[in-house]
Parts: structure tokens; C-alpha cells; sequence
């Protein structure tokens, strides 16, 4: 089937009764229709029907079961010649209906009624009046089946601190059967009862409140501007068109693919697979990209401030005429290190539990007091371990000619970048964890290089190098091991502060004051 679901399973179950949709199309085509509406919850269509050799209008009409139910005044198809009055129906429908939701399933009533001659003209110039006085005639149960991947998805949005509401136009107590099934939060509210509630008293209970059921278009941008109000980053869902102000309103609207083109046009977002599961994936992908830029901006601040440090103390104390590295060594460090260094953080897979985190505060930027103060501290030691042989080494550096003194600097500072973006290309989990095997291999890279520059004779010139013994080359591999022995110390003391939860709670994931008490990147 083709379009709308609901619809669809109208069809199939016309076709299970032995009922040809297209032939009956053809046969009673509509004469008037009042479409459906999210207001009024049902639609009406009027056809022309031969009943026991009489030609009579008959209206149709479809909707939610208790709206359908207060326009009715009988119970009874109008051709069954068996009705009743619909109070004394009232009970047993009802019970039908509660039980029906209680399994989950999307709840139909079907009602109708003849058209006199006299009303014919009503019906093509306002056939909403003729909406009144209906028969009951029955009800139907329909299963939404939720997809496979639904509920770990729910499961992994709820891990990583990301609070999930359904709102839905479905009866309260269907939808609370839904929630139930995915794992929802507890708390399910009708739209009455919703609009029942001042703004104040909304915002109290919202924590307590998961599931939404009969709610209307400004239902749900009422609840998209409390949470808002209430500090909490809002990502909404929704296909159809009275779902485009509250996704107009959202921080991200996330239209279905198969939903309207107003919907699609109002969305920032629009999931081309119509799955939830996929929305959460891109959560986690987005994490991820944060976490590379993070440990981007972590990475290069260590180097630049080390690099500051070290030629500002040598300007300061006057060590080797303030020239602590070449700029040949300082350029060959750019192209070969840093950069290969770059690259180890960008095809990191990233942190495996990135699911696992609370989200962060959208208020707390990247150069916060806390990262600033990681990027000095990484910055010092790497500075520290630098200088160690340019004041001293086994010889005197100069500017004229190369020296073991500067040639071990540089080579500190290479294996200090190789290692830097080893351990620093995330955070707070250990860097020397598996998957490593990739990233070691391209810290061969600059390594190597390092090698080189200080063997080849033409390299030698250029940055003013000589070759180093083992001894000393074990003498730079142990300072520039300062770094990550650094890296991992504070990353072991954050971890250890940090509370142990692997599913956190919606108040403390969507509290804006989290962040601010948190360790952050």
C-alpha cells in the first residue's frame, strides 16, 4: 500500500471483507466531503446508494471515537432498522474502546446517517451541519507495529541523557500503551487535560509527563515553547502539515520523508528513512564531530602554547639568543608532525561510549576556564620537556652550527606532537585504548620523519641537525612521554570524579546547570 497508513488499512481490511476499493470508488462516487481536520478529529463523505429499490444519500463518516461518539444519537446503522438509543450503547462502547487502546492499537469509529431530500442542498453548500445526529455503526482496532530498531533506539536516547516524548493525536490511553511498549518516561496526559493546565503548573509537571495523547497543532507548540522555557534543547518529529509550527518552533524540526512538503519546508532536518533510530544515530554522529573538534582545538593549543613558551623563555633568559628551535625545525615540525597529527585525530573512530554522556551545556563554549586550563597545563610539560636539553644537553646550542642541545629539543618536540595526538584525540577516555592500531601507524609517520632529519646530510643542513645516539634518542623518547603520562593522569582524575551512571536521569541530562558543574572539554 501507498499513502497514508491509516487509510491503508482501511483498504486491506475492505479487501479481507471481500470489498474492492477501486470498484466501489467507481461505483458510489462522493458527492460532498468534509475532509479531515486535526480540529475536529473526522471526516464525512456523501454518496448515493440503492437501498431495497430506493435511491437515498447516505453520509460516512470516520474519526476519533469520542468525537465520532458525541455526534451520534443512536446507536445502530440507519439500514440496520436495529437501533437503540446511543446513551444506552454508551457503557459497552466505551469499554470497547478503553480496551482496545489498552493493547496499543489506533482506535477508529465508523458512523452514518441518510440525508433527507430536504437537506440536499446543505450538503454541497456546508455539509459540516449535517455532522450531527449520526448512528453508530462500529469500530475498528489498528496496529501501528513499531519497527524493530524503535525501542533501542528509545533505550540509547534515554542512555545518553536525551529525554523522549511522544505527542501523538491518538487516544491518551493508546499512546500510553505505545510509550509502555518503547520504554517511555511515566506520565501520560489527554489534550483536554493538557489545556486544562496553566503555562506554571505545565512546566512543574513536565518532568512527570512522557506521553501525550488527542492533542492539537497548538498542543504541541505549547509544549515545544515550556520546554524551551525551561532551558532544554528541543528536537521535534512530525509528517503532517499541523505539525509545522511546532517544528518551526523547535531548536531542530525533523520532518519524515514521507511526510507533507510544508512539513519537510518548516524542518530543519528531514530523515529520508522515516526512522527514529536514525535521528538518535545522528545525535550520536554529531557527538562525535564535537569530540574531533574538541580534541582539534585541544591538540593544536598544546602545541602553539608549548611552542610560545619555549621561545618566550628563550628570549627572557637570553638561552641560545632567544632561538630555541630554527624555523626550518619549527616549519618541518608543521608539515611533518602537526599535520600527520591532525589526521590521527580525524579518522579516530571516536569514543565508543559517547552515548553514555549526559549531553553538554549549549551555554558552555569550547574555550571555557576548564579547557583552558587542560591546554596550558598539557602545554607546560610539553614546554618543560623541551627546554630540559636546551639548557642541559650534553653540548652548547647555537645559531651558526647544529648542536645535540637544539637537535634534541626539536626531536621532544616531534615524539611530544606524535604523542600528543595520540592520547588527545579523546577525552575523557583513554587514548592508548583499542581500536589504536590506525593511529599508531600514523604516528610512524612523523617519527620516522624525525629520524630523517637528523640522519640525511641534505636535511641536516637545512634544519641544522646532527644524528643522535640511542642513549639520547631513549633521553628524548622519556620526556616527550611526559605529555601522555600528563594526558592520562588528569583523564584517570576526571574519570574518577565524574558519578558512576550508565543511564543518567532526564532532570539532571536536561538541567542547564549541569554543564556548568561538569567537567567539560
Amino acid at each position: 500500500m501507498i499513502g497514508d497508513p491509516t487509510e491503508a488499512a482501511l483498504v486491506v481490511l475492505a479487501a479481507k471483507l471481500g470489498v474492492d476499493a477501486e470498484e466501489t470508488r467507481r461505483a458510489y462516487p462522493r458527492l460532498s466531503e468534509v475532509p479531515f481536520d486535526s480540529e475536529y478529529k473526522f471526516m464525512a463523505t456523501f454518496h448515493r446508494v440503492t437501498v431495497d429499490g430506493v435511491e437515498q444519500v447516505i453520509e460516512l463518516v470516520k474519526g476519533a471515537p469520542d468525537v465520532v461518539i458525541a455526534r451520534c444519537s443512536q446507536a445502530g446503522g440507519p439500514l440496520s432498522g436495529s437501533q437503540v438509543p446511543i446513551a444506552d450503547a454508551r457503557a459497552g462502547i466505551e469499554e470497547a474502546n478503553e480496551r482496545m487502546g489498552q493493547k496499543g492499537l489506533r482506535v477508529l469509529a465508523f458512523a452514518a446517517r441518510l440525508v433527507a431530500d430536504d437537506e440536499l442542498a446543505t450538503m454541497t453548500e456546508d455539509p459540516m451541519v449535517l455532522t450531527q445526529g449520526l448512528s453508530f455503526v462500529g469500530m475498528s482496532g489498528i496496529i501501528d507495529p513499531l519497527r524493530n530498531e524503535a525501542r533501542s533506539a528509545v533505550s540509547t536516547a534515554l542512555t545518553a541523557g536525551i529525554d523522549v516524548r511522544m505527542i501523538t493525536g491518538d487516544h491518551a490511553v493508546t499512546a500510553h500503551a505505545i510509550g509502555e511498549e518503547l520504554g517511555l518516561g511515566p506520565g501520560a496526559i489527554s489534550g483536554a487535560e493538557l489545556q486544562a493546565l496553566t503555562d506554571a503548573q505545565l512546566k512543574e509537571r513536565l518532568p512527570q509527563l512522557h506521553v501525550f495523547g488527542r492533542v492539537t497543532p497548538e498542543d504541541k507548540l505549547r509544549l515545544a515553547r515550556a520546554m524551551q522555557e525551561e532551558g532544554m534543547i528541543v528536537a521535534m518529529t512530525g509528517d503532517a502539515v499541523n505539525d509545522a509550527a511546532a517544528l518551526k518552533q523547535a531548536d531542530i524540526g525533523v520532518a519524515m520523508g514521507s511526510g507533507s512538503e510544508v512539513t519537510k519546508q518548516a524542518a530543519r532536518m528531514v530523515l529520508t528513512d522515516d526512522n527514529f533510530g536514525t535521528l538518535v544515530h545522528a545525535v550520536e554522529i554529531g557527538r562525535r564531530v564535537y569530540d574531533k573538534v574538541v580534541a582539534y582545538v585541544r591538540y593544536q593549543m598544546t602545541q602553539l602554547l608549548a611552542l610560545v613558551f619555549l621561545f618566550l623563555t628563550a628570549t627572557l633568559f637570553d638561552i641560545n639568543q632567544g632561538v630555541a628551535m630554527t624555523p626550518s625545525m619549527v616549519l618541518f615540525l608543521l608539515f611533518f608532525a602537526t599535520a600527520v597529527g591532525v589526521i590521527i585525530i580525524a579518522v579516530d573512530p571516536g569514543d565508543p561510549d559517547v552515548m553514555h554522556r549526559p549531553p553538554r551545556d549549549p551555554a558552555v563554549t569550547i574555550t571555557n576556564r576548564t579547557a583552558v586550563v587542560m591546554w596550558v597545563t598539557y602545554a607546560l610539560v610539553l614546554f618543560l620537556a623541551a627546554l630540559a636539553p636546551l639548557i642541559a644537553g650534553p653540548d652548547e646550542p647555537s645559531t651558526e652550527h647544529a648542536s645535540v642541545s637544539m637537535t634534541m629539543t626539536f626531536a621532544v618536540m616531534g615524539l611530544g606532537t606524535a604523542f600528543n595526538a595520540l592520547v588527545n584525540r579523546r577525552d575523557p577516555t583513554s587514548g592508548l585504548v583499542p581500536p589504536i592500531g590506525k593511529a599508531l601507524l600514523i604516528a610512524l609517520v612523523p617519527v620516522a620523519m624525525l629520524f630523517l632529519a637528523t640522519q640525511l646530510p641534505t636535511l641536516q643542513k637545512g634544519l641544522l641537525t646532527v644524528p643522535l645516539t640511542p642513549h639520547e634518542w631513549f633521553v628524548c623518547t622519556g620526556l616527550a612521554a611526559l605529555l601522555p603520562i600528563a594526558v592520562e593522569l588528569g583523564k584517570v582524575l576526571r574519570r574518577r570524579r565524574q558519578p558512576e551512571q550508565t543511564t543518567v536521569s532526564a532532570e539532571y541530562a536536561v538541567a542547564p546547570a549541569r554543564a556548568r558543574t561538569a567537567p567539560q572539554d
